[in-house]
């Protein structure tokens, strides 16, 4: 499977246009998290999976994704994981797939969004958080093991972040507006509001997690 889709409950103000426009047209199955499996119905797809405690819609909306969907799982809200690790590992699970599109990660409470920004450091994602792609209208994530690498300017995206989750060593942007040479830290840093001067912008560091974050500011 190439690529599977995540649509969490996360407001829909937050959706990129794609969500709203031409949902249809995005290839891939796709997984709801409680109220992101409503909003799939709503739009004319029926999920592979709808999973959470579903403690943000009534019990006429739970039958209807009960009676429709081939995969319902319904947690107590008292529950170790949140909606969005269940989803991921219930994704990875059935399809294996080389990308997951994850919409409605980044907006909404931020205690939630945190949980998703550092699930590379759960073991449980640990092969395959690099293949995570968080897409909301105003920024896009990915992750990424140490390595050399080269990134493109994604459309309508005007800034683009290298974030480094945790300690990294080695850090190199090379040609990107604002460079930085063989930069090793044992704590966060967030190199925001760096542009691309060209299509692409390579990258490089030898130990860490580094998460790449493409966006634009919000009309």
């Amino acid at each position: 499977m190439k690529r599977v889709n995540i649509l969490l409950g996360g407001p829909d103000s937050e959706y990129p246009d794609e969500l709203k426009k031409s949902i249809k047209a995005i290839p891939g199955p796709w997984v709801g998290a409680d109220r992101g499996s409503l909003h799939l119905m709503a739009s004319g797809i029926i999920p592979e999976i709808a999973i959470g405690d579903f403690d943000s819609i009534n019990k006429k909306e739970q039958k209807l994704l009960q009676d429709n969907v081939p995969v319902f799982e319904k947690f107590p809200p008292e529950k170790d994981d949140t909606d969005s690790e269940l989803c991921l590992l219930a994704a990875k699970e059935k399809y294996n797939a080389q990308e997951y599109y994850v919409y409605g990660a980044t907006g909404g409470r931020i205690d939630h969004f945190l949980v998703n920004l550092f699930l590379p450091y759960d073991s449980r994602f640990l092969d395959f958080y690099d293949k995570l792609y968080y897409k909301s209208a105003t920024n896009t994530i990915r992750f990424f093991k140490p390595g050399r690498y080269t990134i493109f300017h994604e459309n309508s995206m005007k800034y683009v972040a290298f974030v480094n989750l945790g300690p990294v060593t080695h850090l190199n942007l090379f040609d990107a507006k604002y460079k930085l040479t063989d930069y090793s830290v044992e704590h966060p840093v967030s190199w925001a509001s760096n542009e691309f001067v060209k299509d692409t912008i390579d990258f490089s560091f030898e130990s860490g997690i580094v998460a790449v974050i493409q966006s634009k500011d919000k009309k």
